[in-house]
């Protein structure tokens, strides 16, 4: 029972990452950079993997092509052709990201209370 609670909390912990994660692509959307180098926001994704124990695990990694050019000759990073780089974040895929957080934060939760009512069944048992 207690590493089905471990693997619950490492579960918590990989959907509050993952929330996380979405939060900052899609707080950064608007965001602008120069388009060469890129100097702007670089959006990043999240990594889920099982551990050695069973756990969930997660890595931030960003975005392998973290820009495109977009045109905006008012903008301070645009450049002599008024083209800067915005951060490559599809808003839907992001809410889809917000979405499997909140459901696996759900799921995790659910274990946790499971796990637990079973705990107080055993303890509060009658020998």
């Amino acid at each position: 029972m207690i590493e089905a609670m471990q693997t619950a909390i490492a579960g918590l912990r990989v959907s509050v990452q993952r929330f996380g994660v979405a939060a900052d692509n899609i707080a950064n959307v608007g965001s602008t950079g120069r388009v060469e180098p890129y100097d702007g926001y670089v959006p990043q994704r999240l990594v889920q993997s099982t551990g050695a124990s069973g756990a969930p695990q997660a890595r931030v990694r960003p975005f392998d092509n973290p820009a495109f050019p977009a045109y905006a000759p008012a903008d301070r990073s645009a450049n002599a052709d008024g083209v800067v780089g915005m951060p490559n974040v599809n808003l839907p895929a992001q809410f889809v990201e917000l979405s499997v957080a909140q459901r696996s934060y759900e799921a995790n939760v659910a274990v946790l209370e499971t796990t637990n009512d079973l705990m107080k069944f055993l303890v509060d048992r009658e020998i």
